[in-house]
């Protein structure tokens, strides 16, 4: 294994330990969001419930003026603290047509709102520290020197923001995501109602459905966009001075039949496109690369002609990247 190689599985055993500490963070907010959710939901059945069930025609009623005014208070609050998606609020003038299952299900979207907001904003800070830091160790290899690249450089910025697979960067991912469990919990809520479930049995099924697929998507998320900035800054550096790679798959003898396929190949840089012929190819992959050169002799010349540069950094460059037999 190449001094390149071990610096890759320093960079993937960093990122994997910031993954850690960014879950703790995330997990920990999103159990304090089911408590504030399981509390909304106990107020309901106090003021509308009778013997621990909601008559499903009580929550056809017009939402009170008080409801109308803590839901707008809610919106109002979401604006000041994310005016950047203030657009995604509800009608403001629909408030005042709501019935009271209309309220809670709005109230529980605009929660799912804020939700998104710190996903973005902690999944975000997560990537531009990954992006920078692979981008560095590449370009300390090519001789530019320690930390060359900034969390807030232009390169590190594009990296992230990237909409690489399907169309949609993370952030898009992230609101489809918010859009799926609020779907998917204001669609249970109204069925609970209807079927006269008590406040135990809706509270039950809210907090199943409210930590598989919030954290499962996020998680799923965070290590996913973790190998693709990863991958995507550490080849950067690279790109004027080679033209070849080839897929490192992680060596836990874990391989899937994709990635154990993908590994046989060598590519052109200038041609890789993630999730087809560079990293990550599925969701949970952690695969990287290596660089690729036939002529060693013949790249250093090829250098130092382009460069004007000395034999010493060439030599050094490829004792970094040439993989060790």
């Amino acid at each position: 294994m190449g001094y390149w190689q071990k610096r890759q599985q320093r960079l993937n055993s960093q990122m994997e330990r910031d993954e850690a500490k960014l879950k703790k963070r995330l997990s920990s907010f999103y159990d304090s969001e089911y408590r504030k959710l399981e509390k909304q939901i106990a107020v309901y059945y106090q003021q509308y419930g009778e013997n621990n069930v909601i008559q499903y025609r009580t929550l056809m009623e017009s939402l009170s003026d008080t409801d109308k005014r803590l839901l707008i208070e809610q919106m109002d609050e979401f604006g000041r603290k994310y005016p950047q998606y203030k657009h995604l609020l509800p009608v403001r003038e629909s408030i005042y047509k709501l019935n009271r299952l209309e309220g809670l299900q709005t109230s529980i979207r605009i929660q799912q709102l804020e939700i998104g907001a710190v996903n973005i904003k902690q999944l975000d800070a997560h990537l531009r520290t990954q992006a920078a830091r692979g981008a560095s160790a590449a370009a300390e290899v090519m001789g530019f020197g320690k930390k060359f690249y900034a969390e807030n450089s232009e390169l590190v910025k594009a990296i992230v923001n990237q909409s690489w697979t399907a169309g949609a960067d993370f952030s898009r991912r992230i609101w489809k995501n918010t859009d799926k469990l609020s779907d998917y919990l204001n669609t249970d809520i109204a069925q609970a109602f209807a079927r006269g479930d008590s406040y135990d049995r809706i509270a039950r099924q809210m907090k199943l459905r409210f930590n598989n697929v919030c954290r499962n998507d996020m998680y799923r998320l965070i290590y996913t966009e973790g190998t693709y900035v990863m991958a995507e800054a550490s080849i950067r550096p690279f790109v004027e001075d080679f033209e070849k790679y080839k897929i490192s798959t992680v060596g836990d003898g874990k391989v899937c039949r994709i990635c154990r396929g993908a590994a046989r190949q060598v590519c052109d840089i200038k041609d890789r496109s993630p999730g087809v012929n560079f990293p990550p190819f599925h969701a949970w992959c952690r695969c990287t690369f290596t660089i690729e050169v036939d002529d060693w002799d013949k790249w250093m010349n090829d250098y130092e002609n382009r460069h004007k540069s000395n034999t010493e950094r060439a030599q050094s460059i490829k004792d970094a990247m040439a993989r060790q037999k």
